[in-house]
């Protein structure tokens, strides 16, 4: 092999250099926009801290009971609720609900 075969040895059949090099460059210049896309963990949130307010479902979900009931108990007056952004119209504080829980307990 000469010189010349030895350096477009890994251009593909029937493809000039120059435009090789500027697919291996645009491919580059891709890959790389996908390894930056890729969803990185948000820095201000720490993982080993628990929210003290939850939406309906999760506090729910928190006391062992059914959405429905637990909107049955704020409609009752039994367990209070904090009026919510729009995206949830009642938020629960956790101390809240532990609370509702201490009073339900039943001792013999």
């Amino acid at each position: 092999m000469n010189a010349l075969t030895k350096t477009h040895a890994s251009v593909p059949d029937g493809m000039f250099t120059t435009f090789y090099r500027a697919y291996r460059a645009d491919l580059a210049f891709l890959t790389q926009g996908q390894e930056e896309a890729r969803p990185r963990p948000k820095s201000n949130k720490s993982e080993s801290v628990e929210p003290r307010i939850l939406k309906t479902n999760d506090a729910a979900v928190y006391l062992g009971i059914s959405p429905w009931k637990l909107r049955n108990l704020v409609q009752s007056g039994e367990i209070g609720y904090i009026p919510g952004d729009g995206t949830s119209p009642w938020l629960f504080d956790k101390l809240e609900l532990d609370g509702w829980v201490e009073t339900r307990k039943v001792r013999l």
